[in-house]
This record gives C-alpha cells, sequence and structure tokens, in this order.
C-alpha cells in the first residue's frame, strides 16, 4: 500500500483483540448493509464493499493479522487478499448467506473472477478451485472466440410504419454458401441502432453448430 496504513480495525468498527468470530458476525452486518444491489443510488457503495472486504480479509487470516499488528501494512495487495478470501474455506463461507451472482462478482472484484465464482458456489480446496477454474476459463475463451468467427452482423432497413408498430419482414442473407431467407418479428417502438439477436441463425462450423445473427435496424424515411 502506498501512503499512510490503512486502520482495518476502524473501518470494520472493531477492537484491536476482536475474535475470528466477532470479525466474521461484523463483517456479514456491514456487507449486508453496503451491498452494491441494495445501494444502487450510492455510487461509493462499491468501493466501500471493496474496501470492508480487504479489511476482513486481512484480519480474519491470522498469518495477514499478525503481520498487520506488527506494522507491515505493505505486504497487502488488495488483489491478493481478495484471491485468498474467496479460496480460502474458512474464510469465504461469511459469504454463504449473501446475495452473491456471477456478474456482481466480476463487477466488483478485478481479479480472480472465475476462481472466486468457483470458490464461493462450489466450494473445496483451493487446488480443486484453480482446476476447475482453468477449465472454465478455457471453456469461456473458446466460446468468445466461436462467436467472434461464427456471428453475423446484417444492416437492416425498415419502415417507419414497422418501427413504431411493429411487425414482420423477410430478410435474405448468406450465412454460408447458400442464400437464406428467415421472418423476423420487429418488436413495436424499435428505434434506429437497435440491435436484434437471432440465436443460431449465424454460420454454421462442420459440427452444425451455429453463431447467433444479429440484425442492426436502421429507420427508412420514405
Amino acid at each position: 500500500m502506498a501512503g499512510m496504513a490503512k486502520d482495518y480495525y476502524r473501518i470494520l468498527g472493531l477492537a484491536r483483540d476482536a475474535t475470528p468470530v466477532e470479525i466474521k458476525k461484523t463483517y456479514r452486518r456491514l456487507a449486508l448493509q453496503v451491498h452494491p444491489d441494495v445501494n444502487r443510488e450510492d455510487p461509493g457503495s462499491e468501493e466501500h464493499f471493496r474496501e470492508i472486504t480487504e479489511a476482513y480479509g486481512v484480519l480474519v487470516d491470522p498469518l495477514k493479522r499478525e503481520k498487520y499488528d506488527r506494522g507491515q501494512h505493505s505486504d497487502f495487495a488488495r488483489e491478493e487478499v481478495f484471491r485468498d478470501v474467496f479460496t480460502h474455506a474458512d474464510f469465504h463461507d461469511v459469504f454463504d448467506d449473501l446475495p452473491v451472482k456471477r456478474e456482481w462478482l466480476e463487477r466488483l472484484f478485478d481479479i480472480g473472477r472465475v476462481i472466486a465464482y468457483e470458490a464461493l458456489i462450489y466450494g473445496g480446496s483451493p487446488k480443486e478451485v484453480l482446476k476447475r477454474s482453468i477449465v472454465r476459463f478455457a471453456a469461456q475463451g473458446a466460446s468468445k472466440m466461436f462467436h467472434h468467427v461464427m456471428d453475423m452482423h446484417e444492416h437492416i432497413a425498415i419502415s417507419q410504419d414497422i418501427a413504431s408498430h411493429g411487425g414482420y419482414i423477410t430478410i435474405e442473407y448468406r450465412p454460408g454458401f447458400r442464400m437464406s431467407r428467415i421472418r423476423v418479428r420487429i418488436p413495436p417502438g424499435t428505434k434506429s441502432g437497435t440491435v436484434l439477436r437471432i440465436a443460431g441463425m449465424g454460420r454454421k462450423n462442420f459440427r452444425k453448430k451455429a453463431g447467433d445473427l444479429y440484425l442492426h435496424m436502421d429507420i427508412s424515411s420514405l
């Protein structure tokens, strides 16, 4: 940490002789209070949650707490604290009843996002969590690459009447060697720039697995 050391005891409102049980109990109470989903109108709630989680991660870990109490504050990088909290069963059980969503974790914590999710949702030893996380990372990467190649994007001009009131249009496009024709429902109130996703109507690979078709709406002035 650069600059003045953070007072983790003050951040959590704890006495310096607080027990592990008191640390967990206090963190759970604060976590529920500052949970970003509960405080959507407060732009500082996410950073507040990170701050109390960092404090919790240091004080609940006997080794980190001992170093902290000896004044070795520079030994704690926030990302490492988060990682250790989420991969240590004795530390992350505090989250058991908290409303945890994967997208929420990914938005809130910049590191070990998949690892954090694996540990919180499925548990297991750090080695097991890491192994499952590597598999999940690989699957996510393969999925992104597949869609990058197999998805299609088409710009479609529709009338103002169809855009306003909705209806059906028939489009032709070429997902492979042949032209394809599909009927698409346009929802009422469609605006220029709206993108409609048609699942499974993109290019197909040799296993007949298809990407998605994205239709970008342009409103015709005629």
